[in-house]
């Protein structure tokens, strides 16, 4: 390169045609460029290693800008490296328009820029349209890109992008991948898709103790007897030469204490303890210890808590699961064992489940004990503590102390609004709980399936026909009768309000008609008169594969003694009576008043005697 000036100059002297001299200075020129090019890479590395170190101590957007406009007018704009280091800092500031405008400038085939601008951008929905871009420059995706839409997808609960992202990995040959796979069971186990789930578990070469934790931890999120699956999982696991950790012992866990299967939950106690598994772990400790109380085994809960450390939070578990069982009592004896023998110091969810424990037994005086002790320790209330204090105020009938204390949250959340509507409705003040419900959907905190639920039976239990049909419409429009508890709900206050034709028409557009349906209506045509419908009724149950229990029963008996029916009645009877449900002493009794209202005494005294007798026998 040195050598071609010289060579330059020697030509131009030795040339004396004005063509062959015009030749030269081009190329003296052409030479100049490409030196001049030479330099200027040298300079814009020099410039990029000049500003990659700003980014590290950029703190906010302006400071940001200042740096990107620098790079700008030294020409560096277009250098990928530098640009999508831009990319990231404008995304982790929150910055994504200006994140996705420098993006698209410096957009190319390297599917690692792709891959970590998905990571910065963190957004659901921003990588989603980021994946869709991709496909559509058809660049190529791996298994990272298919792993961060994945867990887009399960963020936003889009079950059907999600299929779409399984097809994607099949075809690419990434589906036995167990990142991928791992992803895929997340999502599907979160919209409970077990099957789906399972099928992504299976479809993993190469499984490990994520992919494992991950199919176990999908089944800890549901109650139901498809997750004892989850302990065949676990033994698949450790035939596979994989250690059972932390997490994954914690999941089966919360399995066993949801199927109530004390006999595994031992199991995984002492498997903990031999391998000595998350000693002194917080969490695993309270697992433990909720495993206990959710299988009713509370002297093994509380043997739990003397040999472990006994933190705070596993005697919490202890409380609420008694609490939950009805034993409140024996919940406010723990928490003086706790205060005094333990020396635990409780927080504000202690506070809170014992406060509940006291709603439960009205024992409103030791409620009003512990709000005393917590001003007096001057201990600030939190959302949870105070919606307790609430509840506790509101049915001891103290609404203003209720109203008071919720007033005084700076912080309030749907719970807390549902206790305040609540206390109202059970203190007769249905105007201010129509009105808290308006407040508090314009403080913007949107109403929940109990808002709505607690709304439905006070109205219902007041025979309040125009609220009932007021908050009946607020379901409707948000999307709230979509639930079978609210459409039961529903149709349980038009029953009692009167409106039979508006019970039938919600009771036929159920598409899942469950027992609790099935009684609603029949004890609304009952109490209407139409007792041909309530036993018509019954016999349809019964095909549609609901097997009755004895408040159904009871009606399509009562039904057929006011209309006359022996031979009706007697078919009820001998359904009972292959049901065992004629055993049940409110069956019996209707059935003995039925057989009397029949006009067949004899069948009612024989009845009332052969059960009597079979009664004070089993009593012995």
């Amino acid at each position: 390169m040195m050598m071609l000036p010289i060579l330059l100059r020697n030509l131009a002297g030795n040339t004396s045609s004005k063509f062959d001299k015009i030749a030269v200075l081009k190329l003296r020129r052409r030479v100049s460029a490409s030196t001049a090019d030479a330099n200027s890479g040298s300079n814009k590395i020099l410039n990029f290693d000049k500003f990659a170190p700003l980014f590290h101590v950029c703190a906010d957007i302006r400071s940001l800008k200042k740096i990107h406009c620098h790079v700008f007018t030294h020409g560096l704009c277009w250098d990928v490296i530098l640009g999508s280091k831009i990319v990231s800092c404008y995304a982790n500031l929150g910055a994504l328009p200006e994140s996705r405008f420098v993006f698209q400038k410096i957009v190319n085939d390297e599917l690692s820029l792709w891959n970590s601008t998905m990571v910065d951008y963190f957004r659901a929905e921003e990588v989603i349209i980021l994946y869709k871009r991709l496909k559509l420059h058809q660049i190529g995706s791996d298994g990272k890109t298919i792993t961060f839409v994945l867990k887009s997808c399960t963020e936003l609960e889009n079950l059907y992008l999600g299929k779409g992202m399984h097809v994607d990995s099949l075809k690419l040959g990434l589906s036995g991948d167990k990142f991928v796979g791992s992803s895929l069971i997340v999502l599907y186990s979160k919209l409970h898709r077990m099957d789906d789930s399972l099928g992504a578990f299976k479809e993993i070469i190469d499984k490990d103790v994520v992919a494992y934790t991950s199919m176990i931890t999908g089944y800890s999120e549901i109650v139901d007897s498809l997750a004892w699956n989850a302990f065949d999982i676990a033994i698949d696991m450790m035939q596979d030469n994989l250690e059972v950790n932390r997490v994954t012992l914690i999941s089966l866990l919360q399995i066993a204490g949801n199927l109530r299967a004390l006999k595994e939950g031992k199991s995984l106690h002492c498997y903990s303890i031999r391998r000595a598994i998350g000693v002194s772990d917080d969490i695993l400790e309270t697992s433990i210890v909720n495993m206990y109380t959710r299988c009713g085994a509370y002297q093994s809960a509380v043997a739990a808590l003397q040999n472990l450390k006994g933190t705070a939070a596993a005697w919490n578990a202890m409380l609420s699961g008694l609490t939950r069982a009805g034993q409140s009592f024996s919940a406010i004896h723990h928490m003086s064992m706790m205060l005094h023998e333990h020396k635990i110091t409780p927080d504000s969810v202690t506070f809170a489940n014992v406060i509940s424990a006291c709603v439960e037994v009205c024992y409103f005086g030791y409620a009003a004990g512990i709000h005393a002790y917590l001003i007096r320790r001057s201990i600030p209330l939190d959302v949870v503590l105070a919606t307790a204090l609430v509840k506790a105020y509101s049915k001891c009938k103290k609404i203003m102390r209720s109203r008071h204390l919720f007033h005084q949250l700076i912080v309030k959340d749907a719970v807390s609004y549902n206790a305040m509507m609540y206390g109202y409705l059970q203190n007769g003040m249905a105007n201010e709980a129509t009105s808290l419900l308006n407040y508090m959907m314009a403080e913007g905190i949107a109403p929940d399936f109990a808002t709505v639920l607690s709304l439905l039976a006070a109205f219902a239990d007041q025979r309040d026909l125009v609220r009932g049909r007021w908050i009946h419409g607020f379901a409707v429009r948000h999307g709230f009768c979509s639930d079978g508890d609210v459409e039961n709900q529903i149709l349980y206050m038009y029953s009692v309000c009167g409106k039979t034709a508006a019970a039938r028409a919600i009771f036929d557009l159920l598409e899942k008609k469950s027992m609790v349906s099935w009684t609603a209506m029949m004890k609304c045509c009952l109490s209407y008169g139409h007792g041909d419908e309530v036993v018509r009724l019954f016999h349809l149950m019964q095909k549609h594969g609901e097997k009755p229990d004895s408040m159904s029963l009871v009606t399509a008996v009562q039904a057929v003694s006011e209309l006359g029916h022996l031979d009706g009645l007697k078919k009820i009877h001998c359904f009972g009576y292959r049901s065992l449900l004629e055993k049940d002493q409110i069956t019996g009794n209707s059935l003995i008043s039925a057989y009397a209202k029949c006009g067949r005494l004899d069948l009612s005294v024989g009845l009332f005697f052969s059960w009597n007798t079979e009664t004070w026998i089993l009593g012995m």
